[in-house]
């Protein structure tokens, strides 16, 4: 089997994971549940919907879900794309709460329906956190 640059030794793989990557995994499956929740709850019940909001939340849960499980496996790959998608999504959420008027930032009033919103955004911000720890950086450095 040829040597593959992207995949950690297969004797780091049986080294247990740091916590900070198992937490990191978790963030981003509880990320990945909060979506889904807020496009069935507060879009749904709302009435603001469309047929596309629950499929792009399922979408979004299954890349939350492929950056967890390569976490866990210690796949060089979920790292970046873990920080990828987590900065990405984080600034959307971000500019979700704020609304620009007339050149004035005003943020949104707070309610129950952006509890899912709130838990994402924080579940997002721990995820980054928890990747950039030098335990995770050092699990997904490469060898040289």
């Amino acid at each position: 089997m040829a040597h593959d640059p992207h995949r950690l030794p297969a004797a780091a793989v049986s080294v247990t994971v740091p916590r900070s990557v198992s937490a990191a995994a978790a963030m981003f499956a509880i990320y990945g549940a909060a979506v889904l929740l807020n496009a069935i709850v507060a879009h749904g019940g709302s009435g603001w919907s469309d047929a596309g909001d629950y499929g792009r939340a399922i979408l979004r849960l299954a890349g939350c879900l492929l950056v967890a499980w390569g976490l866990l496996r210690g796949e060089r790959w979920s790292w970046w794309l873990g920080l990828a998608l987590a900065i990405l999504w984080l600034v959307a959420g971000l500019l979700a709460l704020v609304v620009l008027e007339r050149g004035d930032v005003h943020w949104l009033v707070p309610s129950r329906s952006q509890l899912p919103l709130a838990v994402g955004m924080l579940s997002l911000g721990l995820a980054v956190a928890l990747l950039l720890t030098p335990s995770a950086r050092t699990m997904f450095r490469r060898e040289r």
